[in-house]
């Protein structure tokens, strides 16, 4: 059985990455959990997780900003992104598709939307 991989979280609400974290270690992922752009470019290009789980409101930077960076970037292109917002306005959900989100899920999440939307990521194309 192979191991799953680490997912990367980025939101700079740290009760929802804490929940989120959990959720993924029920699921048997591990994650990391970082609070912005800046800190979240950084930790992808070091750490190389299989998943990014990205919020769109960020600091220092903004996540859509940060999602069309990452795709664009060498060493983090080939991640899948799955984007996850409050925002409820259909031009930030196609922004990021058209950015290469590889998934788009609207907060509050449900779990099973969620963990459905990483197995449809992270599946071979």
């Amino acid at each position: 059985m192979q191991d799953k991989p680490k997912v990367l979280i980025i939101d700079d609400d740290q009760v929802f990455s804490q929940h989120v974290a959990a959720l993924l270690r029920a699921a048997g992922y591990a994650s990391i959990s970082v609070l912005d752009a800046v800190q979240g470019f950084m930790t992808a290009q070091r750490e190389r997780p299989g998943l990014i789980l990205l919020d769109v409101n960020l600091p220092a930077g903004g996540g859509l900003l940060l999602l069309e960076r990452l795709t664009k970037t060498t060493q983090t292109q080939l991640i899948p992104i799955i984007v996850i917002t409050a925002r409820t306005d259909q031009e930030t959900e196609s922004l990021a598709w058209a950015k290469g989100a590889a998934g788009f899920v609207r907060k509050p999440i449900d779990h099973n939307t969620l963990l459905t939307a990483i197995d449809q990521a992270l599946r071979p194309a």
